[in-house]
């Protein structure tokens, strides 16, 4: 009893040691409270003590998930606004650069995957093509601070619509931008499973499932909410039956050559809350114009040094290096996908952010976004994520090539999903994978991967990256 009361009172000392000398002075009442505090937690079942611990580890991963929403949230509104008067909600990527101007009138697209770049008007329907190609002509557009020529441009018109056609690309973008949410929670728990947390795995798996169950919830309430958008828009026009878009091909523009101009990030840049209004059908007037040769390599190899010292430093081959940051973001640091990730190497900063920060730099936080645009940063983030993917959880696959391809889908899907895509019961067990995955030959395990890999997303990108190495060989 002695010795439990000299516990106690010991708690209490080092409890009071910790208020801050005006606190102590000053707030008498507050001081006692954190005392019983402390002995209340001293009381402790440690069947409370779990349930705080996983509470307080719930609460924790809550703030990155209300942030995704919130964000979500935000880009539905941004998406709204586009689609009310463009008929189509186009926005910035990871590989595709979007930005209105003139209150939303005007529209500037530079497609790094596609290779191409749009600049489009919109206006009355009744307006004469020349008189909207003068406005496109006044436009500046530049890629790698070089402005692009649009004399060579192809011009196009098209009526403003509502479409299932058009409603259905914007039901996609949801389903998409879901799975790849989806996605990071898979790979968010994967991460908490292998870090020694003490959380139980049910306890992880079970977070994870009603998550996702949330996540679809919410998407089906996005996309009623987006028929309803184009419903309205449909009855606006007194459109009963919608239409496929008519597009007009016309000669090249008049030449023109803006002088080059520089642009913030569309994040830097928000747009313009104006909606222009539609009390009569409306037409977009696009200009179409292939990106100057030469445009990726210039900006691939601004970075093929950092690429080149941080995979000696992390013992990761450069040219897989290199083809995920082309693949990611076409080499462009101020890229940011809608899951959101960011960067060159697009990482997310509650997963491969926080292993990295953990794991390597010994720090108990996510990154910062901020930070994820820093490329020196980015890139030596990325590398030492695949470090960890290699070495780490995917340690015990013998062979090389058959590693890579399985470090390739973890980059972009965890290493839990890797393990699904092998092991018949479906579970993530790594080890229970490895048995699997050193029975096959590269060859069979780059095909199981793309059979039995969970996300299409996944797939596509296995295939995408693998491709892109020989580019930098």
């Amino acid at each position: 009893m002695k010795k439990a009361l000299t516990s106690l009172c010991t708690v209490a000392l080092l409890t009071l040691k910790l208020i801050p000398p005006a606190m102590a002075s000053t707030s008498p009442d507050h001081a006692m409270e954190r005392l019983n505090q402390s002995l209340a937690k001293h009381h402790q079942t440690p069947q409370q003590k779990r349930t705080e611990f996983y509470q307080y580890v719930n609460d924790y991963l809550d703030e990155y998930e209300q942030w995704r929403d919130q964000y979500t949230a935000d880009l539905d509104q941004k998406k709204a606004r586009y689609i009310k008067a463009w008929g189509s909600g186009e926005v910035s990527d990871n590989t595709k650069e979007v930005r209105y101007e003139n209150e939303n009138t005007v529209k500037q697209v530079i497609d790094y995957e596609s290779n191409t770049a749009q600049v489009s008007v919109l206006v009355d329907v009744d307006t004469p093509t020349t008189l909207a190609t003068k406005t496109l002509q006044q436009q500046h557009v530049t890629v790698n601070d070089q402005a692009l020529a649009l004399s060579a441009a192809k011009t196009s018109e098209q009526l403003v619509d509502y479409s299932n056609a058009q409603e259905q690309k914007e039901r996609d973008f949801i389903i998409a931008q879901t799975e790849s949410q989806l996605n990071e929670i898979d790979n968010q728990a994967e991460r908490l499973i292998h870090t020694p947390t003490g959380v139980p795995d049910d306890f992880i798996y079970q977070r994870a499932q009603d998550k996702k169950l949330a996540l679809l919830s919410k998407a089906k309430q996005r996309i009623t909410q987006l028929r309803g958008l184009y419903q309205a828009q449909r009855a606006r026009l007194s459109v009963s039956t919608p239409q496929q878009p008519a597009v007009n091909h016309t000669s090249p523009s008049s030449p023109v050559i803006p002088p080059a101009a520089s642009h913030p990030r569309e994040a830097d840049a928000p747009a313009s809350n104006h909606v222009p209004e539609q009390s009569s059908p409306k037409k977009v007037v696009t200009f179409t114009i292939d990106l100057p040769a030469g445009n990726l390599k210039q900006r691939a190899q601004k970075y093929q040094p950092m690429a080149t010292a941080q995979s000696k430093e992390w013992n990761i081959p450069r040219p897989l290096v290199m083809a995920i940051m082309h693949s990611e973001s076409s080499f462009r640091p101020d890229a940011t996908s809608h899951i959101p990730a960011y960067g060159l190497m697009q990482i997310v900063p509650s997963s491969a952010g926080y292993d990295v920060n953990r794991q390597i730099r010994h720090i108990d936080a996510p990154m910062q976004p901020d930070d994820l645009y820093n490329p020196p940063t980015n890139v030596e983030t990325g590398t030492a994520y695949l470090h960890i993917l290699n070495s780490r959880y995917l340690n015990k696959i013998t062979d090389p090539q058959s590693r890579l391809y399985c470090t390739i889908a973890a980059y972009n899907t965890g290493a839990g999903n890797v393990a699904k895509a092998f092991n018949i019961d479906h579970s993530t067990s790594i080890s229970q994978a490895a048995v699997r995955i050193n029975q096959l030959s590269p060859d069979e395990v780059y095909q199981q991967l793309l059979a039995k890999l969970p996300y299409t997303e996944t797939k596509n990108y296995l295939k995408k990256v693998t491709r892109r190495m020989s580019l930098y060989q």
